[in-house]
């Protein structure tokens, strides 16, 4: 582990203790622990967790350590701690049952406390060194992408310009995050994407550090890749791989002449194979990632597709890294977050963000593919006497939960299910979307259960 992130002599001597040598007997006694194996295996993760981000830390700053005082304390009462439960001595017999259990607990807690203080103080090195001096130079851009542990290059505003032939081909203009997004050619080298942020637009540059510092040490088959950034003559502008089938909001919504030819409204597999990708990439940020990340955006505009139609998740800007030990987190309510029919009732009406909020947008993307049907629809009010829009999760769920999913299912892919064995991963599908969109997000499934769940109806089909 230190190999990869870092020599460990040197992350011990910038931390003032050997924080290395610690980690390393924690998870050595969390081997052979004979009694309490299971809380000893969630410390040990626990401090591995530590291991792996605090060497990224150090290398930003190596003075924002100070921000852990107490963290050698803590990790000498783990290794004491998982060091008790080697057998049944004098020790361990000293403790009760219930105090061991405290005592894991009260831990567990502390070590939790520090992972969720080292993105805050990650992030805070990284925007006081942009408010530090306001013109950002080529060597201080390529400074920070270095520092965050970003496999990527620092491009100029000049370089960018030849690659996207001086920004002549527009793919996507999203207004709600004043963003767009240029085709563009590496010379002697890939496609790629290049997200322009809107250089007035109020937070423009925090939302620029922020998603680079998110998605840089991001590494999934269905994660986009970035690949550079750009912070040069005042421009914000991330470089990604290219995706030339674009988003499954195009592929599900777009122009006549493009959907009626895509597999996605072709062919009922494709579709569950493109959901089942989504729900893997939302796993892996879910339980994977270090740390840990809530997406707050999950929408099939976010969901794009590469030549194979093989899905890679997108727009982490209002992404956020998720709080250690707590099941939410107060985020400020965004446009992103608020509208367009995904936006998580609970999340709406407390502030608050948890990974349910992620699952109820996934479930609003299920219902796309399974209906046809954009996040919002048009319907007629007999009461108005007009056309009036409505959720697509308050028009479809009625019908899915009378068990009439006929009714609302998409009639372009072929052949259609006209027998339960044809209509019955379909079926698993739309009750998965129906648990996703509970209202409470401690009612609805974790990731990993609705992957499993797109697995067995890939089986099926």
């Amino acid at each position: 582990m230190w190999g990869v992130l870092g020599n460990a002599a040197t992350v011990a001597q910038l931390a003032g203790f050997d924080a290395a040598g610690l980690i390393a007997k924690i998870r050595q006694a969390a081997r052979t622990a004979q009694q309490n194996n299971k809380d000893c295996e969630l410390l040990a993760h626990r401090v591995d967790m530590l291991g792996e981000l605090l060497p990224r830390l150090m290398r930003q700053d190596p003075e924002a350590v100070r921000g852990l005082a107490g963290l050698d304390g803590t990790l000498s009462e783990a290794h004491e701690l998982v060091m008790s439960c080697q057998g049944r001595g004098r020790t361990y017999k000293f403790f009760t049952a219930s105090r061991m259990a405290d005592r894991f607990r009260d831990v567990d807690k502390k070590i939790d406390s520090y992972l969720s203080l080292i993105p805050t103080i990650s992030y805070i090195c990284i925007t006081s060194r942009l408010d530090a001096n306001h013109t950002t130079s080529r060597s201080q851009s390529q400074l920070v992408l270095e520092e965050s542990g970003a496999e990527g290059r620092e491009f100029t505003l000049a370089e960018i310009a030849v690659a996207t032939n001086n920004f002549a081909v527009l793919v996507s203009d999203d207004a709600d995050s004043g963003t767009k997004v240029y085709k563009g050619k590496l010379h002697n080298g890939p496609e790629v994407a290049v997200k322009r942020l809107n250089r007035g637009r109020r937070g423009a540059e925090d939302a620029f550090f922020k998603e680079q510092h998110i998605l840089s040490p991001l590494r999934h088959d269905h994660i986009v890749r970035l690949l550079g950034t750009c912070a040069d003559n005042g421009e914000r502008m991330l470089v990604t791989q290219y995706m030339p089938n674009g988003s499954l909001y195009d592929q599900l919504h777009g122009r006549s002449q493009l959907s009626s030819s895509s597999p996605m409204t072709a062919s009922w597999k494709t579709s569950v194979q493109v959901l089942l990708g989504a729900a893997r990439a939302v796993e892996h940020l879910h339980r994977h990632a270090m740390p840990l990340i809530i997406h707050g955006n999950i929408a099939s505009s976010n969901i794009l597709l590469d030549a194979a139609w093989e899905p890679c998740l997108s727009g982490f800007g209002t992404s956020v890294w998720r709080a250690a030990g707590v099941a939410s987190q107060a985020v400020e309510v965004t446009g992103a977050r608020s509208c367009n029919g995904y936006a998580d009732p609970e999340y709406s009406s407390t502030g608050r963000i948890k990974p349910a909020s992620d699952v109820y947008g996934l479930g609003v993307v299920m219902l796309e593919v399974l209906t046809g049907q954009p996040p919002v629809v048009s319907v007629w009010d007999e009461a108005k006497h007009s056309v009036v829009p409505m959720s697509l999760a308050s028009f479809a769920l009625p019908s899915i939960q009378a068990g009439r999913l006929g009714d609302v299912l998409d009639r372009r892919p072929a052949p259609q299910p006209t027998t339960w064995q044809q209509l019955q991963p379909l079926q698993l599908v739309a009750d998965m979307a129906v648990q996703c969109l509970y209202l409470r997000g401690d009612n609805r499934p974790a990731i990993s259960d609705v992957v499993a769940n797109l697995e067995q109806a890939l089986r099926l089909i």
